[in-house]
């Protein structure tokens, strides 16, 4: 395990009871990183994860400052048993690689991509994956009671489903409950749909080529 030491004083200092830390050793590989998670998410991961293997069926990736994501993955190995009230939030600690860039011998010492104390975004992501269903985003409505979207009902009637989201990105919503394989949900022409209203049910338009290339890197 690779670690620095940074001294608060050098050699031949005069030190006494009341100097404070005269060094701080800081582990480089692997590296600690900390974060809090809420109570809600917390119990959803051990739901989820509980009979799949615990902290080893979960990966943590991080994303560093500059928005690159690290070549890394970790692992998590703690999980504090003490709720912050005021976030509602407790802490979790995963352990990931910090090897170094480069040949310290060019580079005049080693060359790590984290460093102590630096932010990152991290993501859970489980090592089996998770079936869920999933819609268009732009077919999910909020009001004040959560989320919803209108299906097909058995008799082309417009019926209102209460969902509830997963893990979703700007152009795809992840449903956790309210939908069942094979539900139509109506995705076009949400600004006219009503409860209970007879609706004409058909395939949704495909996507704009012309937007869909401007969006390939």
């Amino acid at each position: 395990m690779a670690r620095s030491a940074a001294p608060a004083v050098t050699e031949g200092n005069v030190v006494s009871p009341g100097s404070g830390v005269l060094t701080t050793i800081v582990s480089q590989d692997p590296m600690y990183v900390i974060f809090p998670v809420s109570v809600r998410q917390g119990l959803e991961l051990r739901e989820r994860y509980a009979t799949r293997g615990g902290f080893d069926a979960v990966v943590i990736k991080i994303r560093l400052p500059d928005g690159r994501l690290y070549d890394q993955t970790g692992k998590l190995n703690f999980v504090d048993n003490t709720i912050a009230q005021s976030t509602d939030t407790y802490l979790v600690r995963g352990v990931i690689p910090n090897p170094t860039l480069h040949d310290p011998s060019t580079t005049g010492g080693p060359v790590r991509e984290l460093d102590d104390n630096e932010f990152v975004t991290v993501m859970l992501e489980g090592v089996q994956p998770v079936e869920v269903l999933a819609i268009p985003r732009s077919a999910v409505l909020s009001d004040q009671q959560g989320d919803y979207v209108f299906t097909v009902g058995p008799d082309n009637k417009a019926e209102q489903r209460r969902i509830q989201l997963g893990q979703s990105t700007s152009t795809v919503a992840a449903v956790i409950s309210g939908l069942s394989p094979g539900d139509e949900v109506i995705v076009e022409g949400l600004q006219r749909v009503r409860p209970g209203q007879p609706v004409s049910p058909g395939p949704a338009s495909p996507p704009d080529p012309v937007q869909h290339e401007g969006r390939r890197g």
